[in-house]
């Protein structure tokens, strides 16, 4: 029998080039972050893997997965139902390829909006996610998140936080509640 690892790569190789080349790029990423924050490689590659298995959904598949799941959807994720694919991916990873690590399932369904509380692991997806080398080809701001990301995780991602505050700003863009908390806990346990 297949390991949940290679079923998932088979999965991966499946999705449209660029989601595929996307994902290559966060499982190396994380691979290198977890060496360098103590996270455990192969549980964040395993995450990597199945990050974005549901990013592939339209919004209307997304809202529908999200619903048949009996996940409750807030109304930014109504608005922006793709900050639900880390949740139904979550889901997906657990139900289809019976991964239980409850770690690893937490990485997937908080690597797009983040969370209060991020565990090693989660961080290092998060982080990851935002600074494969196809996201800092596309977005050069990226690259302090990266240089930030290799001595400090907490500082990497407020950094980013910081950089997506100002852009939903600019868009006039609602942030989800768990990006805030996120943002708010980490502000508040580096005052402490």
């Amino acid at each position: 029998m297949p390991s949940a690892g290679a079923e998932l790569r088979a999965a991966v190789a499946r999705l449209p080039r660029g989601l595929a080349e996307h994902i290559e790029g966060v499982v190396a990423e994380a691979r290198r972050l977890a060496v360098l924050h103590g996270a455990d490689e192969e549980r964040a590659a395993l995450a990597a893997w199945g990050h974005d298995i549901a990013r592939a959904l339209s919004p209307s598949q997304l809202l529908a997965e999200a619903r048949r799941l009996g996940l409750a959807v807030d109304p930014v994720e109504e608005e922006t139902p793709i900050l639900l694919h880390g949740r139904i991916g979550a889901a997906i990873l657990s139900r289809d390829y019976c991964i239980d690590d409850g770690d690893v399932l937490e990485a997937v369904c908080y690597h797009t909006t983040g969370r209060a509380g991020m565990s090693t692991l989660e961080k290092v997806m998060f982080v990851a996610d935002k600074i494969e080398a196809g996201k800092l080809r596309a977005e050069p701001a990226l690259a302090k998140v990266k240089q930030l990301a290799d001595r400090d995780l907490d500082a990497a991602i407020l950094e980013y936080l910081n950089q997506h505050l100002l852009e939903a700003s600019r868009r006039a863009w609602p942030l989800h509640p768990q990006t805030v908390a996120a943002r708010n806990h980490l502000l508040l346990s580096r005052r402490a």
